[in-house]
């Protein structure tokens, strides 16, 4: 008896170093989150206990942390010009914590202008209108919608603009 319980200790070993370079691998490429891991961990059919035991060694050997994660996204979004509702749906939808989320947030955008971040990127999409030209004020506004910005922030872009 004691050698199969040896054996299935060797085995539950085994299927943990696995999940471990499975989870590994995943976060060679770019930071992850939790919910990153585990849905993929799940995807591939891993045992609950093994993710489980995974993340809790990634987080142990500061391999996975979701406030780092939250900072690295939301300074990667800021570079490419997204809004703050944006990079907040991304996060929320990378099950990031609430007030992770909040205080990452506030620490990014504090020193941002996000009016001038849209006034650019109207100027750098449409350099052709010009004051009087309604028509595609809309595409504008769905425009900078898309890339996240708040109502406020598009309304005041598009009243300096024209």
């Amino acid at each position: 008896m004691k050698q199969k319980s040896d054996l299935l200790k060797k085995e539950d070993k085994g299927d943990l170093n696995r999940a471990r370079e499975y989870a590994l691998k995943f976060l060679e490429y770019r930071e992850r989150s939790e919910q990153e891991i585990r849905k993929r961990m799940a995807k591939k059919e891993y045992d609950g206990r093994l993710i489980k035991e995974t993340i809790e060694f990634l987080k142990n050997h500061n391999l996975l942390n979701d406030r780092r994660f939250a900072r690295m996204w939301t300074e990667s979004r800021l570079r490419r010009n997204y809004g703050r509702w944006k990079v907040q749906a991304d996060l929320n939808e990378k099950g990031i914590d609430r007030e992770i989320i909040e205080e990452v947030l506030r620490e990014s955008y504090s020193n941002v202008d996000e009016i001038q971040i849209a006034l650019d990127l109207i100027q750098k999409k449409w350099p052709f209108l010009k004051e009087g030209n309604d028509a595609p004020l809309r595409r504008v506004s769905d425009f900078l919608k898309r890339r996240g910005f708040s109502f406020e922030v598009i309304a005041e872009a598009i009243r300096q603009q024209y």
